[in-house]
């Protein structure tokens, strides 16, 4: 494929690393590559995954709000097909699959690949996967590139690129290296992403008995268990609940944290004395916590004090932050996926009544009471019950957007529940709603739950027409 056609920014395939912890080699021909090449050309790949800017499906939800940085993902109702954000997301997207593809291509190439070669590509299979399952979480159909070409590139019905994602996370369970590290893929890396994508991708690629057997088979393994501090899990760089995440190191810039923590925590521990400010060092106060969302935790939740922050100065200025990730110059690790989330796959692929157990056995982890069978929670409800728990335990780790998207999608008791969170219509009277977000906003018909094809991208290639409905 001819990067100008399905890239609108990037006139090659760059291999170069981009001030990360992954960091490729500047050029390789296929024709002379050796062992530590390949080795090279994976740590390219990684890099372009740890690129990708998780919190932005929180702030095109309703748990953080970016009206500086992210103005047209913050507020869905005013994004269009030349929105700058769009398209600086669809670029990176289908750059950084380039990457993996250009490696899976090298070494299928060879007659006879050795163990390490297979074990390489197993990895890029499942970063692959994971970079389509965001594609096809946020435009839907979309072009399938699986190799490196001159072609021009049509868009796929979303189910295929959803079957794709299987495919490569099948690939990974089979032939990924065993778990040595969490910053890097495995096979149970491999098969919790599987289950993650069997229980919430389209129609035609779900098992729930199967996604429930692999969560299962992690969760009883006892390889991986849910944190006694919270806090742990995301700047320990070894908890034990991770199971996959992109490691960061000291020396990189512009970490997510950085982004969403207050500016004013300096100022604040000079008037009420140092630690006072609690939990999250200063930061730039660019990705804020949306207000509302402030109020979901309940106070005995040990996710709280660990998740977000609110801070106020005597002349009043005052922030709302998350604090998830605390420390500075982007020490702290990104979880791509945890065993906390095979517990709740678990439980959304049981269903009610089965599902409750897994359920209540996170909610007592994080100090909540369990929810009583037939009060608390009931056939019609759980769902509910399932979509805020995944709130509140993955704050700001990227998987908010889509859940909304699959909730809006689930029946009319979902569809009414997310527009509920939608920021106040016109007409509306303040207070109405208080679960109501600042910004986010969902049309009626649930439409711009899919961002819009680039314009740019359509130019190069009308044959990614036709646009995402609503655009």
């Amino acid at each position: 494929m001819n990067t100008k056609y399905i890239f609108t920014a990037f006139a090659s395939l760059a291999l170069t690393a981009c001030n990360l912890d992954y960091n490729p080699t500047t050029a390789v021909s296929d024709a002379t590559l050796t062992p530590s090449d390949y080795e090279n050309l994976l740590t390219g790949v990684y890099d372009g995954a740890q690129s990708i800017k998780l919190p932005i499906n929180d702030i095109a939800a309703d748990n953080l709000t970016s009206p500086g940085w992210w103005p047209d993902i913050d507020n869905n109702g005013q994004t269009a097909s030349t929105s700058s954000d769009i398209n600086s997301l669809w670029n990176s997207h289908y750059k950084y699959v380039q990457l993996a593809n250009n490696l899976i291509n090298l070494i299928d190439k060879q007659s006879a690949p050795s163990a390490q070669q297979i074990q390489i590509a197993a990895q890029a299979h499942v970063i692959r996967g994971w970079l389509y399952s965001h594609i096809a979480q946020h435009w839907g159909d979309a072009p399938l590139l699986l190799e490196v070409s001159d072609a021009l590139a049509p868009r796929n019905p979303e189910a295929e690129i959803w079957k794709q994602v299987v495919a490569d996370f099948e690939y990974g369970v089979e032939y990924a290296p065993e778990f040595s590290d969490r910053g890097y893929v495995s096979k149970v890396a491999a098969k919790a992403l599987l289950a993650r994508t069997l229980l919430t991708g389209a129609a035609e690629i779900q098992d729930a008995a199967r996604a429930k057997q692999l969560a299962e088979e992690i969760i009883s393994s006892n390889q991986f268990a849910l944190a006694d501090n919270f806090a742990d899990i995301f700047h320990a760089k070894t908890s034990n609940e991770i199971i996959l995440q992109w490691t960061n190191l000291n020396g990189d810039s512009g970490s997510d944290g950085w982004f969403m923590r207050s500016d004013i925590v300096n100022l604040y521990e000079s008037e009420n004395g140092a630690g006072s400010a609690g939990y999250g060092e200063q930061g730039r106060y660019e990705n804020r916590v949306d207000k509302t969302a402030f109020g979901i935790f309940d106070d005995a939740d040990k996710r709280k004090a660990a998740t977000v922050r609110h801070l106020k100065l005597a002349n009043g200025v005052e922030t709302w932050d998350c604090v998830k990730f605390p420390s500075y110059n982007a020490a702290d690790p990104t979880p791509v996926i945890r065993i906390a989330e095979l517990y709740l796959i678990s439980a959304e692929a049981q269903g009610y009544p089965a599902g409750i157990d897994r359920l209540n056995q996170l909610r007592q982890k994080r100090g909540l009471t369990p929810l009583v069978v037939g009060t608390d929670i009931t056939a019609d409800n759980f769902l509910e019950k399932i979509m805020h728990e995944r709130r509140l335990e993955f704050f700001g780790e990227g998987l908010r957007w889509y859940d909304l998207r699959r909730w809006f999608h689930s029946g009319e008791a979902g569809k009414k529940a997310v527009l509920a969170l939608r920021k106040y219509q016109p007409g509306e009277a303040a207070g109405s709603r208080p679960q109501a977000s600042e910004t986010m906003n969902i049309a009626d018909d649930g439409h711009n739950l899919l961002w819009p094809v680039p314009q740019t991208a359509i130019d190069n290639d009308p044959n990614l027409l036709p646009q995402n409905p609503g655009y």
